[in-house]
């Protein structure tokens, strides 16, 4: 009678922590007669380790309130004439007269920019879409204005005729100044969160291999102060128009890899 004899192959397995340290037992499988079981040594490693691929990753967001100490102004002057070059005249007419009543504040040219310009024509849909006229539309932006002053600012300019004010913005010098602020602050929050998670896994936290900066909103900075028009907050109560100007967000966003053993 023929005996038939089956081996069976043990399955290996290894096991390997990231952090821990300590004796790991292989099983292997071969085609003899018998599976062989190896106690691999404290000081020698199954697999390689590669220390430098052994990190943490964390975010830090942390975010410096400023006081802003300038404002920029876009207004839209817009005028409609049957006529296209009629309608060009008085919207050109227009804007020479926001012009004057800003500079009769004292605003400088270098503070003025002509931003955006458009004519058109206006059609009448009830009409099959005939042509009645036409509309110009020029943006002018005006920046460096202190803060004391932007009230008595958008007065006399409604009043020189402008139709629009499209957007009031409030910017701070010391922008700079501040994020570099929240950045070192969001770095320490990101350490601090990095320390908790190597902690509670038994890792020892080592030094940060790599740190990424994400981009910050720049539309609130401001670096060409002019001293002679920067005012005090104080004087603001001066104002013709009440306009409150609060408080600017300067906010620092990254993002870093801790080594861990």
């Amino acid at each position: 009678m023929r005996r038939k004899i089956c081996t069976f192959g043990a399955v290996c397995a290894l096991l390997l922590t990231a952090c821990g340290k300590g004796n790991a037992v292989v099983q292997t499988s071969g085609a003899g007669p018998a599976s062989n079981m190896e106690q691999v040594p404290e000081n020698m490693s199954a697999r390689p380790e590669k220390t430098e691929s052994q990190t943490i990753t964390v975010s830090g967001r942390e975010t410096v309130k400023t006081v802003p100490d300038m404002a920029e102004i876009v207004y839209a002057v817009s005028t409609q004439e049957k006529d296209a070059a009629a309608c060009q005249k008085a919207n050109t007419e227009k804007v020479n007269q926001l012009l004057a009543a800003l500079k009769a504040l004292g605003i400088e040219e270098k503070s003025i920019q002509t931003s955006g310009y458009d004519i058109s024509p206006r059609y009448d849909w009830d009409r099959n879409g005939e042509i009645v006229g036409y509309e110009a539309t020029t943006q002018v932006t005006v920046s460096d204005i202190s803060l004391a002053q932007v009230g008595e600012v958008l007065e006399e300019s409604v009043e020189s005729g402008v139709n629009q004010v499209q957007s009031l913005a409030f910017l701070a010098s010391d922008y700079d100044k501040s994020y570099q602020e929240a950045l070192k602050m969001a770095v320490n929050q990101a350490q601090e969160k990095a320390q908790a998670l190597a902690d509670a896994s038994g890792c020892t936290l080592g030094r940060p291999i790599h740190i990424t900066e994400y981009g910050s909103d720049q539309s609130t900075r401001y670096v060409n102060v002019n001293a002679a028009q920067s005012m005090k907050r104080e004087a603001a109560a001066d104002m013709a128009m009440s306009v409150m100007a609060g408080e600017i967000d300067v906010e620092a966003s990254i993002s870093v890899d801790f080594a861990i053993q």
